[in-house]
């Protein structure tokens, strides 16, 4: 598979060449970042080195199945450039969101700098192969997201135009590349450093979030009547849109369209990507690589911030309704500070309490009752019991972080039993992040449906909490923020997600069902969700997180 991958650039070495990197370096570094994702074993799993975890055949299937949910949507669309245009676009928002969750670590990543710098090693060329990793893994994405689109468009518009989309999909992957790498080099010039990382971390949260509304809220608004005759009117300022180059130069080479429009698509679709990548590679690079050097180098010197003893009035509040023995509470502590200070737990975490919102908000556009009428009935437990996601997300961005190498540490804790070292991460995140934000919606509910749903509020609250210590208790006990990504991801989190729609349903059923016999008589859940909640920190865990089932599955060379 990698060897038909790097064929695939022997076409390109010309180019490649153009663009001052040494060809033969380049395949020999992006083969060796191909060999290594395919050994990336499951850190779960004491397998032997050589095991390989076929992650990319599972995300695949994914992918094909995110994209049959938005092909089901073109069918309806007669249009070619209105057809091929939405696929483009959708293509490019999710291809941007991948670059800002998944792949912003690999184009900052300077740990291979300390190997590769005594070289004989062109910057341009690791930079080159550190883009082309990337734009394998985003051609492969978009491709699998596009299977059911291809075939859809080859019904309606002929084999001529899917096979067009096709190559059209690896120009868009050219330009979206292109962008980003624009878009990241213009904030690296703004700031440096630390303030650095932080910004591309709200940065790349915010983002995230931008294009989860963009798609939800955006889908909601089209009139679902006039979808099969929806057609994009062609302005001026449509030539400066890329999924506009190329949606035009399918429709032209398809319908054998070729007056002054489309002969500027065409030749937007088929020059600007290849000249993106050209000026990136040759221009942008180099100053890339510096401000890459620069970052490497501030760190190194960066001044050690002295830690104020100073407790927060929030953590005073906290700590003691969460941790009671000595154990618990330096766990609870130090996770505490943990937590606030790793930054792809917060890039993980942090979007879900944006979707939560685009959730709550995305189904009332477009509706023409009043707003009045969404704060009647029971509608506040959809509210409610829309924070049930933030189980899912806290327990898997507890696991993800850079201290691979340094799990010993929690191994050397002189604790009798690891529960309370768990027990520790989940309550200071759940605790730290989870209840303001639950605080201040559950007000708003109050606010908006009166001070009597008070007690549902808080039987929400109890019954997210219960689900939380289940998710994370259940899951593999890895130590705290020591799992690559991918690690952490896998068809088990698929399992876990349908499995969390289902309880998620039962649970808000009962509640809804509670309210509909008779007022208050949700309030018979609070015993039974105290008691399992109970239950769970004094019995369960205990029996669930052994320190032979820790050292079992963590390694700590």
């Amino acid at each position: 598979m990698i060897r038909i991958i790097l064929s695939l650039f022997v076409p390109f070495r010309w180019f490649i060449e153009k663009m001052d990197a040494d060809y033969n370096q380049f395949i020999r570094i992006l083969q060796l970042k191909l060999t290594l994702d395919d050994r990336r074993a499951n850190k779960y799993s004491k397998k032997s080195t050589n095991g390989q975890e076929k992650t990319l055949i599972k995300q695949s299937f994914f992918q094909i199945l995110m994209g049959a949910f938005f092909g089901i949507f073109l069918i309806m669309i007669k249009t070619p450039f209105t057809f091929f245009y939405l696929s483009h676009t959708f293509l490019m928002a999710m291809m941007a969101m991948m670059i800002i969750s998944e792949f912003s670590t690999i184009l900052f990543d300077t740990s291979e700098n300390v190997i590769i710098q005594p070289l004989p090693i062109k910057g341009n060329t690791v930079s080159l192969a550190r883009n082309a990793h990337v734009f394998i893994y985003l051609a492969m994405m978009a491709f699998c997201l596009s299977v059911v689109t291809i075939v859809i468009a080859i019904y309606k518009f002929g084999n001529l135009a899917g096979l067009i989309y096709v190559f059209t999909i690896f120009l868009n992957v050219l330009f979206t590349l292109f962008f980003t790498n624009i878009l990241y080099l213009g904030i690296m010039r703004v700031v440096s450093g630390e303030r650095l990382k932080n910004l591309l971390m709200y940065f790349q949260i915010v983002i995230a979030i931008f294009f989860m509304a963009a798609y939800q809220i955006g889908l909601r608004m089209i009139d679902k009547t006039a979808i099969q005759e929806l057609v994009l009117p062609v302005h001026w300022f449509t030539f400066l849109l890329p999924p506009a180059f190329f949606s035009g130069l399918i429709e032209a080479l398809t319908t054998l369209n070729f007056d002054q429009s489309h002969l500027l698509f065409i030749a937007e679709a088929l020059v600007i990507p290849p000249v993106a990548i050209y000026f990136t590679g040759k221009y942008l690079t180099p100053v890339f690589n510096r401000k890459l050097m620069d970052l490497e180098q501030g760190d190194r010197v960066s001044k050690i911030k002295m830690e104020s003893g100073h407790k927060s009035i929030w953590y005073s509040l906290m700590a003691p309704l969460f941790a009671h023995s000595k154990e618990e509470k330096a766990a609870f502590k130090m996770m505490w500070k943990m937590t606030g200070r790793e930054r792809q737990f917060k890039q993980t975490m942090l979007p879900s309490f944006g979707y939560i919102i685009i959730m709550i908000i995305a189904p009332n556009i477009g509706k023409h009752s009043s707003f009045s009428d969404f704060t009647t009935g029971y509608n506040y437990l959809f509210v409610l019991y829309a924070f049930i996601m933030i189980p899912f997300a806290l327990s898997t961005s507890l696991l993800i972080g850079n201290n691979q190498t340094s799990t010993w540490v929690f191994k050397t804790m002189p604790l009798a039993s690891p529960v309370s070292l768990f027990k520790g991460a989940i309550n200071a995140a759940f605790a730290r992040y989870f209840i303001p934000f639950y605080l201040l919606m559950g007000t708003g509910v109050c606010g908006l449906w009166g001070i009597k749903v008070l007690p549902d509020v808080f039987i929400a609250f109890l019954a997210i909490y219960l689900i939380t210590l289940l998710l994370y208790y259940y899951q593999q006990p890895g130590f705290p923020f020591s799992l690559e990504k991918t690690a952490a991801q896998g068809s088990a989190n698929a399992i876990k997600v349908f499995g969390l729609m289902a309880i998620t349903g039962l649970i808000g059923f009962l509640h809804y069902a509670l309210l509909k016999w008779f007022d208050f008589a949700s309030l018979m859940l609070i015993p039974v969700y105290v008691g399992a909640i109970y239950y769970v920190n004094r019995t369960m865990v205990y029996r669930k997180i052994t320190w032979l089932e820790v050292d079992r599955v963590n390694s700590y060379s």
